[in-house]
């Protein structure tokens, strides 16, 4: 046991005092007139005997409450193990102070980086003064590299503002341990974590490499209450967002909390202005989709947002998008003879942007900015275009086959190569008495023919078919009286093939001239701008592939914040091949919002990014959970934040001194107490 104060122990000499009072009684006796003292002597005996006992307790209790009232004020301690390395000025502290946007959930009204921020501020004193600091943040940035005194680190922690970046554990624990080999020659250092330890964001705990050397704090700042409403994601009932017409968006809303939420209200800005508004309920962590309806007047790439009101974890309130009214739908259509069937349909809508080429003559490089790939009167399908088609349908590419009159092996093996094992040819039907076989009335129900009619009518004409394939697989979407199907979907890869059985020709079907042509047409080209366009953005998804179309060879990208006031441009690594641009998200890139995409200073399209979803997701390690994981790491210390609100008197009891004042002052009011007891009651 050592002393804060020793210089108080002189102190104990004032328990002289008692045993002098004890020895000389200054009392003045009083005397007595008894007529007969012979009947006291028994009595005086006895008097005399217990009157000792009594003073000799009072003495005692009257000394030890003044040695235990000296002790108390001289501080008695007992140094703990770590002491020394506390007090080591060579080694380093390293402190991590999480600052991810879940700090922002609350204690007793309170948010976790307030309160991790004061925890920090209180242990400062705990060091000599000559004690260095390295602090680390979700930034991870240059000036967090060097070593710096209390008082900085004070000036530091006052500036501190919430990161957009989410950091698992190992990085942070990589990070601070390259930082301590590089500004310290001492082996044993100090590392704290300070954090709400999120089971999304924090990584494998158990896979964390931790120098054995150094000593590990770890302080989970856990949160009152755990709530959260986030947006997960967004998108279009019809891909097609065209000006002044009504359209419809569809919101998934995700629930992280332990309760449900009824009737959150959700607003749909475009351009800053307020179009919509609809409302959802939401079972305790569980999703619902909300839907909106809405017009746009305007043309082109139109900034949009969806928020709410949620706290205290603010950051997911909003969700932000771009829609592209009116936008463009590459097709590129493979011929070996004009079909205007095509070109035709097409050619209405300024929204298509057709390209036709022959199957002998193409630039494969344009398969790559092509949202759908139309085959018609195709025979043969033979070497680099076999390969290629189906490396584009595998990465999620849209193919449309119609097959010619007379459709050669070549053709039909590569269908079969796409799951197709059970193609068939028929024979040719050259006196056209296939007219009367003619197509089953459609499924209205079918999501694919969702919007075409709200009714069909009883007496409806469809068109008649003359096939040259039989096909029984797939998502049959048409097909004709006899079951043998006209237009089926099959799933390959990522992508989508429909084959028609039919050539795109007079003398097979009326299709081309039916009233149904032209939706279903319009439905496929639908279909594959769907698969291909993205309302928005992540930064967690590091690289971005975007379709531009005639841009030169030495054109320079570059993306910069929408409507900003002082916008700077941030150029990232790119790569243009062919029509297709891809982009590596750079770290300085990492406040939501809308971006513009510049080729050489001009616009060229708008980008929406959002904040990673991880974060919204308010599921944390307990400190007894964290205990358990590393139980087994002896250098690794656990601090429980709920129980003991005094993180840094806890951890100095544990790690400088144990401290015994308190005691020594409830000893000494109890010989007190018992010395007025011995006066009272003997």
């Amino acid at each position: 046991m050592q002393f804060v104060f020793p210089e108080f122990l002189w102190a104990l000499l004032a328990i002289a005092i008692p045993i002098l009072i004890h020895i000389f009684n200054f009392r003045r006796t009083k005397r007595v007139f008894f007529s007969n003292v012979a009947l006291l002597q028994a009595v005086k005996t006895q008097t005399n005997q217990f009157r000792r006992l009594k003073h000799l307790l009072i003495l005692l209790t009257r000394i030890a409450t003044i040695m235990f009232l000296v002790l108390a004020f001289a501080q008695p301690y007992l140094p703990s193990q770590n002491r020394q390395s506390i007090q080591n000025t060579q080694g380093l502290v390293s402190i991590y102070l999480d600052n991810s946007f879940s700090m922002q959930s609350e204690t007793n009204q309170e948010k976790a980086l307030d309160i991790a921020t004061r925890y920090i501020n209180d242990l400062l004193k705990v060091f000599p003064k000559s004690a260095r600091f390295q602090v680390v943040t979700n930034f991870f940035e240059n000036r967090e590299q060097f070593p710096l005194i209390a008082k900085k680190v004070e000036d530091q922690l006052t500036e501190l503002r919430f990161a957009p970046q989410s950091r698992s554990l190992e990085q942070v624990a990589k990070r601070q341990q390259s930082l301590l080999e590089k500004h310290t020659l001492s082996n044993r250092n100090l590392i704290f974590w300070f954090s709400d330890f999120q089971r999304s964001t924090a990584g494998e705990l158990e896979k964390i490499s931790l120098d054995t050397l150094n000593q590990y704090y770890l302080v989970p700042i856990k949160a009152e209450k755990i709530a959260n409403i986030a947006i997960d994601s967004v998108w279009l009932a019809n891909p097609f967002i065209k000006a002044n017409e009504s359209n419809q968006i569809n919101v998934l809303v995700r629930n992280y909390g332990q309760e449900a939420k009824e009737n959150l209200v959700l607003k749909l800005f475009i351009n800053e202005k307020q179009v919509s508004t609809t409302s959802v309920s939401l079972a305790a962590q569980n999703t619902n989709i909300a839907q909106f309806n809405f017009m746009i007047e305007a043309q082109g790439f139109q900034p949009c947002k969806i928020t709410f009101e949620d706290f205290p974890v603010v950051f997911d309130n909003e969700y932000f998008f771009v829609l592209n009214t009116s936008p463009t739908v590459n097709i590129l259509h493979l011929s070996n003879e004009k079909n205007v069937f095509i070109d035709n349909v097409f050619a209405n809508e300024s929204i298509f942007r057709l390209q036709n080429f022959s199957v002998n003559n193409l630039d494969f490089n344009r398969l790559d900015v092509s949202e759908l790939v139309i085959l018609s009167n195709v025979s043969e399908i033979e070497g680099e275009l076999r390969n290629r088609l189906t490396e584009y349908l595998r990465k999620g590419g849209n193919l449309v086959v119609f097959p010619s009159s007379q459709p050669q092996e070549s053709l039909v093996n590569f269908l079969k190569t796409l799951t197709l094992a059970n193609l068939k040819t028929l024979k040719v039907d050259s006196l056209g008495k296939g007219k009367n076989n003619e197509l089953r009335v459609m499924d209205v129900n079918n999501p694919f023919f969702k919007g075409f009619f709200d009714k069909v009518p009883n007496n409806v004409q469809m068109p008649w078919s003359n096939a040259v394939l039989q096909c029984r697989e797939g998502n049959l979407l048409l097909s004709q009286k006899d079951q043998n199907a006209f237009l089926t979907r099959f799933a390959v890869g990522r992508g989508n093939l429909y084959l028609f059985t039919n050539p795109l020709q007079d003398s097979h079907t009326n299709f081309a001239k039916h009233a149904l042509f032209v939706p279903v047409m319009y439905r496929l080209a639908s279909l594959s701008k769907s698969a291909e366009q993205r309302l928005a953005y992540r930064f967690e998804d590091k690289t971005l592939t975007l379709p531009i179309t005639n841009a030169p060879k030495n054109t320079t990208f570059s993306l910069r914040k929408y409507n900003d006031k002082q916008p700077t441009l941030i150029r990232p690594a790119q790569r243009l091949q062919g029509e297709m641009l891809w982009l590596e998200i750079p770290e300085q890139l990492n406040e939501a919002g809308f971006y513009e995409l510049l080729a050489n200073d001009k616009p060229l399209q708008m980008i929406a990014f959002n904040y990673d979803k991880a974060e919204s997701d308010m599921n944390f390690y307990t400190a007894e959970q964290l205990r358990n994981i590393f139980a087994k790491r002896k250098n690794v210390q656990v601090f429980d934040s709920t129980k003991n609100k005094n993180f840094v008197q806890d951890f100095k009891e544990k790690n400088v001194q144990y401290n015994l004042w308190k005691y020594m002052l409830i000893v000494a009011l109890f010989f007190l107490l018992l010395e007025t007891a011995l006066i009272r009651l003997m």
